[in-house]
C-alpha cells in the first residue's frame, strides 16, 4: 500500500508498506529527497493518529489590521467625493479578498495537520477533507501489517527451544497487543506445561528485547 501527498511549494511526503518495514521518503518541491527511510516493523508499534488544528491568529490580525489601515486612510482621503462608498466598497473587496484566499488556503493545506505516530517517528500530513478518509485507511492498514508481520515472525513458539527467550518474546507481543492474552498464555502453557497464573513469567531474569536492530 502507497500513499502520497503534495504540497504546493513544500515538496511531497511518501510512504509505503513495504515487506520488511515503513518507507518513508520527503522531498522538496524541486524533487530532491530530504529524508529517506525505511524503519523496520519491529519498530512500528504502537500506532497513534493524532489530528492538530492550528491558526496564525497574530499574522490574521495583522493582515485584519492592515486592511482596516488603508480602508481608513481611504476614507479620510476621499470622503467627500461623489462615487465615495462605491470606491469604498471596492477597495473593500480588492483588499479583503486576498486576505480570505489566505485564510482559505492556510485551512484547507496548512493550519490542520494529520500526524501518524509511530515508536521512533512522526509523520505530520495536511489534513484535507478530501484525504481525510484514505490517511485514515492507511494509519489502519499499517497496524494491521505492522500485527501481522510480527505474529508471523515471532509469534510461533517452539517447545525444544530456549524457553526464557520465548517467553520474554510471548510478553514482549502481548505487550504490543499482537497478542491477546488467551494466545500468549497459550503459547506460555506450550513451552512449560504450566497453567498456573505465573506462565508467561521469565523467573524473575531480566532479558533483552527479542529484537535486535
Amino acid at each position: 500500500m502507497l500513499l502520497e501527498q503534495r504540497r504546493l511549494w513544500a515538496g511531497s511526503t511518501l510512504v509505503a508498506l513495504r515487506q520488511h518495514g515503513l518507507y518513508i521518503c520527503q522531498r522538496e518541491a524541486g524533487g530532491r529527497a530530504v529524508l529517506e527511510v525505511e524503519l523496520p516493523y519491529e519498530e512500528i508499534l504502537p500506532v497513534r493518529v493524532e489530528r492538530r488544528n492550528f491558526v496564525p491568529h497574530k499574522k490574521l490580525l495583522s493582515l485584519l489590521a492592515i486592511v482596516g489601515w488603508c480602508l481608513f486612510t481611504f476614507t479620510l482621503d476621499h470622503r467627500q467625493e461623489a462615487s465615495f462608498v462605491v470606491d469604498f466598497w471596492l477597495w473593500a473587496l480588492g483588499l479583503s479578498g486576498p486576505l480570505l484566499v489566505y485564510a482559505w488556503y492556510g485551512w484547507q493545506h496548512r493550519w490542520r495537520e494529520f500526524v501518524l505516530l509511530t515508536s521512533r517517528s512522526s509523520i505530520i500530513f495536511a489534513d484535507r477533507s478530501s484525504e481525510q478518509a484514505a490517511l485514515q485507511d492507511f494509519a489502519e492498514a499499517l497496524d494491521r501489517r505492522t500485527k501481522s508481520y510480527l505474529r508471523h515472525e515471532y509469534g510461533q513458539v517452539n517447545p525444544l527451544g530456549p524457553i526464557e527467550i520465548q517467553l520474554h518474546r510471548l510478553q514482549w507481543l502481548r505487550n504490543l497487543e499482537v497478542l491477546t492474552d488467551a494466545e500468549a498464555r497459550t503459547s506460555a502453557t506450550r513451552l512449560t506445561g504450566r497453567l498456573s497464573l505465573d506462565t508467561m513469567r521469565s523467573m524473575g531474569q531480566d532479558l533483552e528485547t527479542p529484537y535486535v536492530n
